[in-house]
């Protein structure tokens, strides 16, 4: 990635923002019919710009469901596995505008059911698709049944991982409330457990709190499995004996008052050790270590009466090392992600509102071979996107946004070193039951005159 590149991307952003920023005086002025100015202002206090929520538990599901990944559990490609040889330049540009966009991420935190659905074509063979779905049934009294599913098929997961669970509200006349879940995997080693603690308050100063504290036994019937029931190593390709209880826990705080709103993420698993070894098939044995950790926060602000402006920050690393007596088979690998971003909302009127955002992400990895020297690969990018938007309470919606990634992706990946901008079209319809349908396309800006055309997409959502 260039300097001059760089800096165009951060003053289209700059230029769309001020656009954005400058629109308000003059639309301050329209008539009531709009809706009084407290209303709005109430309305930009409680509507999310952006959510770290969909990050922290993709991240989270990483580490949960690491069967899920696309190259498999045990892949030297590591556990986030970022890089892929079937990724083109425009691929993060494709997630980024035709999968669910911050907003929407934002509008589904909130209800406790609902349903979502994304496709896009990233090329001929292949539909990108990711399917969210969450539903709560009351049982008895304080009693909730709670039922989870992610279905996801891109470049970097192939996953199908359903969760269910009991909440316990109000648990012992307290404010806590518990929660005890299960993640359902095919290969029975592999589920998960998961304990959660809740709670949610206000202060004198009339600010809102939510609190939960995960935590989450990994494998957690392995040992069960294997050594109380009495099954045979060879009766599974890789046979998994861990040193000591794999354990991970995780950390939600949120707060909300009038006029701004905050987010912090974090969590981490315990250094595991797992001897795997391989009856069926006699390859090499060989001992692994891993380890997960993320932090995130956002802070977000109503500044003008129509303007809110979201500021957030990620980290994620995983950390995986490999020891073998086999020559040429042991590696350590240390992945990382650090993203610095901002977003603004401008609204035009009740339906109509400008959008703004701008990202700055870093992708380092340090990897070192068996008996090798280590090598670390830098990877670069710098994002941005402007759109006008139509989004009433019920009826037609549309988006017209302008996308630019500028990618410097080193040595590992040189394919995905590039430059490009895109446009996309939008246009779907929102009933006032919740339900929306969004159909798309991309349009290539760097490729215009020859193949104009970049893909479809579709999604569709609701929330009850």
């Amino acid at each position: 990635m260039t300097l001059k590149h760089a800096i165009g991307g951060v003053k289209a952003a700059a230029l769309l923002a001020g656009v954005s920023l400058l629109a308000v005086p003059s639309l301050h002025a329209q008539s009531g019919a709009e809706g009084s100015p407290a209303s709005l202002a109430d309305e930009a206090d409680s509507a999310a710009v952006a959510t770290l929520a969909a990050w922290a538990d993709q991240v989270w599901l990483s580490l949960l469901d690491r069967d899920g990944a696309y190259y498999g559990r045990l892949a030297e490609e590591g556990i986030f596995q970022r890089f892929n040889p079937e990724m083109h330049a425009e691929y993060e540009l494709e997630i980024r505008g035709s999968l669910f966009h911050p907003g929407e991420d934002a509008r589904w935190a909130k209800p406790p059911n609902g349903f979502r659905v994304a496709g896009a074509s990233i090329s001929h063979p292949h539909i990108l698709n990711v399917v969210d779905w969450r539903q709560e049934i009351h049982v008895s009294g304080p009693v909730d049944l709670m039922a989870r599913y992610r279905r996801e098929r891109s470049l970097t997961a192939r996953r199908d991982y359903p969760r269910v669970g009991v909440r316990w509200r109000d648990m012992l006349g307290t404010q806590w409330t518990a929660q005890v879940g299960i993640g359902v995997h095919f290969f029975k080693p592999s589920a998960d457990v998961e304990v959660a603690l809740a709670r949610s308050w206000r202060d004198r100063e009339d600010r809102s709190w939510t609190m939960e504290v995960r935590l989450a036994a990994l494998d957690a019937f392995n040992e069960a499995i294997f050594q109380g029931l009495g099954v045979r190593a060879d009766d599974v390709d890789a046979h998994y004996d861990y040193a000591g209880a794999p354990l991970a826990a995780r950390t939600t705080l949120r707060a909300a008052a009038s006029g701004w709103r905050a987010e912090l993420h974090a969590g981490s698993s315990r250094r595991s050790e797992v001897q795997v070894t391989f009856p069926a098939t006699g390859l090499a044995p060989f001992t692994q270590f891993e380890r997960v950790a993320f932090l995130g926060a956002l802070f977000q602000v109503t500044p003008l009466e129509r303007v809110t402006l979201a500021m957030y920050g990620t980290w994620a690393r995983a950390d995986t090392e490999r020891r073998s007596a086999a020559s040429g088979l042991g590696f350590t690998l240390r992945e990382q992600t650090v993203t610095l971003g901002a977003r603004a909302r401008t609204r035009l009127n009740p339906a109509w509102a400008v959008e703004t955002e701008l990202e700055r992400v870093r992708r380092p990895e340090w990897r070192t071979p068996a008996a090798g020297a280590q090598r670390e690969h830098r990877d670069r990018g710098v994002f941005a996107r402007a759109a006008l938007v139509r989004y009433p309470e019920a009826g037609w919606t549309s988006r017209l946004a302008y996308a630019f990634l500028d990618r410097d992706a080193g040595f590992l990946a040189p394919w995905l070193t590039a430059q490009n901008q895109r446009l996309i079209t939008e246009a779907g319809y929102r009933f006032r039951s919740g339900f929306a349908v969004t159909a798309g396309g991309s349009w290539d800006l760097d490729n215009f005159g020859r193949a104009p055309f970049d893909g479809g997409h579709l999604r569709l959502s609701a929330g009850w």
